[in-house]
């Protein structure tokens, strides 16, 4: 039995005129015909008795006939609801995210994900590096987006973009842009940055980069977290080297100063994630690759 098939049963009950009915579903009558047989062969029981001259419900076919009329409506909601879930545009996500990507990307990428899908529910979370691919294997995240590939087989990972650094100095540092030559030209400065110890995608990058220029900067704070760095910058407590994502910042008192350095940024999620609403947002996402959206900073 299915819907259709009650459909097609309320219709003939209201009429009680096969042909009549035929003709306002669109169908033939001997196809109407089928369909009441095979639901009357389902049920175990007649709906209708017929004959040459007339159609009437049976009293089984008069009970069904009140019910089915008040559940309807219902039915036909919850299927639809099932319907939407099994496309993707109805449901929930959880996107496991690090700092730096809530100021431009991020939000460039749920704009466009919530106008085409408005009754998904979406979940942010901010993890650090080292939870981040325990949070996706432990089903707390669906999609991390954070700067390191898949490292578990059970996981998959696209690269999003490659982002620049920036060098982050408050308003009133005697370093300016037009002067700005090097890092090499700050051995000297105090520095706020994630502790360089640390085994994180980032803090690899950091010291790849000051490797380069041959020295150790001299750390005043240590902090993982990019907006606190951001507060102790402006609060004269030191300079740092952040992903120029945090341009996007509404911060006040600082300036950010571009490296000719790059961090990439990748979205990564269980491989065997089938989910629709998933696959909406990897496909949007996609369209974004390789885009950073200067206009924010």
């Amino acid at each position: 039995m299915n819907l259709d098939q009650v459909r097609y049963f309320l219709r003939l009950a209201d009429k009680l005129h096969f042909w009549q009915t035929a003709e306002h579903l669109n169908m033939t009558q001997s196809s109407l015909s089928r369909h009441i047989q095979s639901l009357e062969s389902e049920l175990g029981f007649r709906l209708f008795e017929r004959n040459q001259r007339s159609v009437r419900l049976t009293a089984a076919g008069q009970l069904l006939q009140g019910e089915w009329q008040r559940l309807l409506p219902e039915l036909e909601a919850v299927q639809r609801h099932a319907q939407q879930i099994s496309a993707g545009e109805v449901g929930s996500l959880r996107i496991g995210h690090i700092g730096a990507v809530a100021h431009a990307w991020l939000p460039k990428l749920l704009t466009g994900f919530t106008a085409r899908y408005p009754l998904v529910q979406l979940e942010l979370i901010e993890v650090i590096a080292t939870e981040s691919e325990q949070r996706l294997l432990t089903f707390q995240v669906d999609l991390g987006v954070w700067r390191h590939p898949a490292g578990s087989p059970a996981l998959a990972s696209e690269q999003l973009f490659l982002e620049p650094l920036a060098l982050v100095v408050p308003d009133h540092h005697w370093l300016r842009e037009e002067a700005f030559t090097s890092l090499a030209d700050l051995r000297q400065e105090r520095f706020v940055l994630p502790a360089l110890n640390g085994d994180s995608p980032y803090v690899r990058v950091l010291g790849q980069l000051f490797a380069q220029y041959g020295y150790q900067p001299q750390l005043t704070i240590a902090s993982d977290f990019g907006a606190t760095i951001l507060s102790l910058v402006a609060a004269g407590l030191g300079i740092s080297v952040l992903p120029m994502s945090y341009a996007g910042s509404p911060m006040q008192g600082l300036r950010f100063i571009e490296l000719p350095h790059h961090s990439p940024v990748f979205m990564v999620w269980r491989h065997d994630d089938r989910s629709a609403v998933l696959q909406h947002l990897l496909a949007e996402a996609r369209q974004l690759k390789g885009v950073l959206y200067r206009a924010a900073y």
